[in-house]
């Protein structure tokens, strides 16, 4: 989850490529992970910590 982190806050990847990058399938089970993980969607954690 660090990777899909750090990609989140410094690039414009979509969610979907950023979940292929860091091994998942689909979008819909990196979004579900990511949740599960850190309470907060993968959008969510994006508008929060972008260029912080």
């Amino acid at each position: 989850m660090n990777e899909a982190k750090k990609k989140l806050c410094n690039t414009e990847a979509s969610i979907g490529q950023i979940a292929k990058e860091v091994g998942f399938l689909n979008q819909f089970n990196f979004i579900r992970s990511f949740k599960n993980s850190l309470e907060l969607s993968p959008e969510n954690y994006r508008k929060i910590y972008k260029n912080k």
